[in-house]
């Protein structure tokens, strides 16, 4: 019964083994930003945070998604938009019955900025009046007090990421691909960071006082969560060499991706997101066994 089971196991590798080939190895990087004109409010990391000092303080005088960093305004969007970052390898599979299409599998690592809020407040005071010995003329001594809030969520996720590509101008210098990708994973790490800063910056010419900043900073690890996308990649590749057999089987490929992604907050909801992403790849054909 052993050797009959073996037997049966042979065959069945030796038929995907003349059905599938591996022809194709791929390394590719890039990133995705939603077109999600949404903000996320303060009060949305509080299931995120259990017990932070910082939710507890009153921000109601600050405007919301603006954002100072060491006492110079980032303007009223900076760090809103929700993105990833990607960075994957994989293979490329030809199957016999569809030679014109290659199906791109393997593993990504996937970073998002999933949720983001800020906001910044800003307030000029006069803290001395001075009087010119000369003219009489009196002065006043303004200080400014820039101070600001920023909440973020984002995790790490390692994905299975699979794409159906077919090629035009396969072989030649330059070439078109178009297909159907898809991705879903775990995250292993996730994190949410609340930060406020708060920088005092006095009259310049008032001798006897010094800027001044605040800082204060959280830190707190969030569970795993599921994530996945769908996306359209369009791309175009061009082979490095037609003549030197060292280059021949190397192409690079820069690839527009329309996508769909979702992705679960802890302790929240899912978060839909529709957007544009891109990427640069490297692929390598591997010899044909013919």
């Amino acid at each position: 019964m052993k050797n009959q089971l073996l037997f049966i196991a042979f065959l069945t590798f030796s038929k995907l083994n003349a059905q599938i080939k591996i022809t194709q190895i791929h390394l590719n990087a890039g990133s995705f930003m939603d077109i999600d004109n949404s903000k996320n409010k303060l009060s949305d990391f509080t299931l995120l945070a259990p017990g932070s000092s910082i939710l507890s303080k009153d921000f109601s005088a600050y405007q919301q998604n603006g954002y100072f960093f060491s006492g110079f305004m980032m303007g009223d969007n900076f760090n809103q938009s929700n993105s990833s970052n990607f960075q994957s390898i994989q293979l490329g599979l030809s199957f016999a019955k569809c030679p014109k299409g290659t199906l791109r599998i393997g593993i990504s690592n996937v970073h998002s900025e999933l949720l983001n809020a800020s906001g910044r407040y800003y307030e000029s005071y006069v803290v001395d009046t001075l009087f010119s010995s000369q003219t009489g003329q009196m002065y006043f001594v303004d200080s400014t007090i820039s101070s600001s809030y920023n909440g973020n969520y984002s995790n790490d996720q390692l994905r299975l990421d699979a794409a159906y590509i077919f090629e035009a101008n396969a072989g030649k210098r330059w070439g078109f691909h178009a297909g159907l990708g898809l991705s879903i994973g775990m995250s292993y790490r996730s994190t949410t960071t609340l930060r406020t800063e708060e920088y005092i910056q006095p009259y310049s010419g008032y001798e006897g006082t010094s800027n001044s900043q605040n800082i204060e900073s959280e830190t707190y690890g969030n569970f795993m969560v599921m994530g996945g996308s769908a996306y359209i990649p369009l791309g175009i590749n061009f082979k490095l060499g037609n003549k030197r057999e060292f280059w021949k089987p190397f192409v690079i490929y820069n690839e527009f991706r329309p996508t769909i992604q979702l992705n679960s907050i802890p302790n929240n909801t899912v978060k839909f997101n529709v957007g544009f992403g891109s990427s640069l790849g490297l692929r390598y054909n591997l010899p044909s066994n013919k």
